[in-house]
């Protein structure tokens, strides 16, 4: 069997299994909420796989407006892409006995799902290959990435994969758009409140979206959040206060990044830094 089919059988395996995780997760997380949204299975045959939000409660990217389901690179910009990697990155991603972890099946998926490919692209462009980062050409990294695409079972199309289809596509398993693995690192902007058992949280709070670097919160992200309009979760704030991020005084509208942690109850976050971005929350 060739590497390929080798490849999607260890894909079909794990994501069978993470079918049935994710499963519950949707059950606890949004229950009836998804059927008011209609499925990716039944998008019309030629047009983009819905990305808006599901049931009102799966988080969009800033400027994503197809998935990776939608056919957003070629079988010959794949098969480029195959003979780069093979030079160049097998070594240390492919065999028994490699440094880096394998880009094909769920955990890979899960790393970098519910994200514009964005996110992989840049990661590629400054870290890969390991032995001389960021030597390679914008379109070579492009063509490796489409080349991960191919062999995770993604369908090509017509069109090659450009840096403008890395900012506006949206990186999603099999079944499209789900909610976000816990231990996902999130951004959310909300109001910051107190329980009358003095626990902090994050009230009024729009979906949270997945970002990259936890401990910063750069002045656009500030500026972005502040503007940004509030909705209707809450999420409760673990390692805030003494020992913890501080955090700006109550009935502030706040931006917080950090782990994300979902159970049937109630949503959590780790938060690994806190910033006020409006004196009121209104």
């Amino acid at each position: 069997m060739s590497r390929k089919g080798i490849m999607r059988q260890r894909f079909a395996r794990r994501w069978s299994a993470v079918a049935s995780l994710l499963t519950g997760m949707l059950l606890l997380v949004v229950g009836a909420d998804i059927a008011q949204g209609p499925a990716l299975a039944d998008a019309p045959a030629g047009k983009p796989r819905r990305v808006e939000a599901i049931g009102g409660r799966f988080a969009q990217p800033q400027g994503a407006t197809q998935t990776v389901l939608d056919g957003v690179f070629t079988a010959a910009q794949a098969k480029r892409g195959g003979a780069v990697y093979d030079e160049r990155c097998a070594s240390c991603h492919d065999g028994a006995d490699v440094d880096g972890p394998p880009l094909t099946g769920a955990p890979f998926i899960e790393r970098w799902r519910e994200d514009t490919l964005a996110g992989l692209f840049e990661f590629m462009k400054t870290a890969m290959p390991q032995s001389a980062p960021g030597s390679l050409s914008s379109a070579a990294y492009l063509d490796i990435l489409a080349y991960l695409l191919d062999e995770n079972d993604y369908p090509p199309g017509p069109r090659e994969l450009t840096t403008a289809l890395v900012d506006s596509t949206l990186l999603v398993g099999p079944s499209g758009p789900q909610p976000l693995p816990s231990g996902a690192l999130v951004s959310v902007v909300g109001c910051l409140t107190q329980t009358t058992s003095r626990e902090w949280t994050v009230s009024r709070a729009a979906h949270p979206a997945r970002v990259r670097v936890g401990n910063d919160i750069t002045a656009a992200e500030a500026t972005s959040a502040a503007g940004a309009a509030l909705g209707t979760d809450t999420f409760a704030l673990q390692n805030v206060g003494d020992g913890g991020t501080p955090l700006p005084g109550e009935g502030h509208k706040v931006l917080v990044k950090g782990a994300l942690s979902q159970r049937a109850a109630e949503r959590r976050i780790h938060v690994t830094a806190a910033q006020s971005v409006a004196g009121t929350c209104k």
